[in-house]
């Protein structure tokens, strides 16, 4: 046997040699895992991009220049993937300022309409983030047991078991986006263009508590606290229950206006039908004036009255 191009016969030199070896074996292993994992969450993380994407357009149409349609999608990407930490403020405002300026320049509406889908997909984006990063980390150090915060990326065994939470949790994401768009269809297929504008303005005031919430018990709250879980989970709630409103708002609008118009046409009909008893009364008693007159037509009487006629 030969290390380093000498022969040896010394066993605590062999024994060293498999440890390097099984290293070197369990490494390379685990980078081929990694880069596959790696590319596996490529593809999760686009996917999750057109997932969101479609949700998006959906609730709050885009300009109808087929080129701005497709260069909307390269900095809405950007958006969907954003890392959100706690106690980290710059990701959380550039997010912010960053969907005021896609809404503006991407998509078309009422000033009210765009605040509005700012002030309810914000909220959801960022607890989904929030959520799927810091589970997926407390998730990891409780299962590897290293201290919160180490950095384990030298060890092999640890970062193959980082690369993997991260994937799962990546797909869970994938998943839960998919299940809400598939439970927001409807919503979105019924349109929002009969609201008002004091309309929006009663649901931006419903998600400014919500957003707001969010806003700060990330920024706040210390990273080890799981105060912020449920708080992001009602976002998410409300988020949704704002949706759901605009789509009730707009149906109970719609069902007003039906039974206005129908309201109308039965006045209408109402109408018709009065003129038609009128008119009928006015046949009647010309057709029995003119047989009292055929009647009496022989008569002196009857030849005055069609005289008068």
């Amino acid at each position: 046997m030969t290390i380093s191009g000498f022969r040896t016969s010394n066993p605590c030199i062999r024994q060293t040699k498999c440890r390097l070896l099984n290293n070197l074996e369990q490494a390379d292993i685990v980078g081929n895992v990694s880069s596959k994992e790696d590319g596996l969450s490529f593809i999760l993380e686009w996917v999750y991009v057109f997932v969101f994407f479609r949700i998006w357009y959906s609730f709050l149409p885009l300009r109808k220049n087929r080129i701005m349609k497709i260069l909307a999608v390269i900095p809405f990407s950007f958006m969907a993937v954003c890392v959100i930490y706690s106690n980290e403020l710059t990701n959380l405002t550039f997010l912010l300022i960053g969907m005021i300026v896609y809404v503006i320049v991407f998509h078309r509406g009422a000033w009210v309409e765009k605040a509005t889908a700012v002030l309810i997909f914000y909220p959801a984006l960022v607890a989904v983030n929030y959520l799927m990063l810091d589970s997926g980390m407390k998730f990891f150090y409780f299962y590897s047991g290293l201290p919160y915060g180490e950095d384990s990326a030298l060890h092999p065994e640890t970062l193959l078991s980082s690369t993997v939470i991260h994937t799962m949790t990546l797909l869970f994401r994938l998943l839960f986006w998919i299940g809400a768009g598939a439970f927001l269809k409807k919503y979105f297929e019924a349109g929002s263009r009969n609201l008002t504008t004091k309309m929006w303005l009663v649901i931006d005031g419903l998600m400014a508590s919500s957003f707001l919430a969010v806003f700060t018990i990330i920024y706040l709250m210390p990273e080890k606290n799981f105060v912020a879980y449920p708080i992001c989970g009602t976002a998410i709630f409300a988020s949704f229950g704002c949706i759901y409103l605009v789509y009730y708002i707009c149906e109970s609008a719609k069902t007003a206006y039906r039974a206005k118009a129908l309201a109308s046409q039965q006045i209408y009909y109402q109408e018709r039908i009065e003129d038609e008893r009128r008119v009928r009364s006015i046949y009647h008693d010309l057709k029995n004036h003119l047989l009292v007159l055929q009647a009496q037509s022989n008569s002196r009487q009857g030849q005055e009255a069609i005289q008068s006629l």
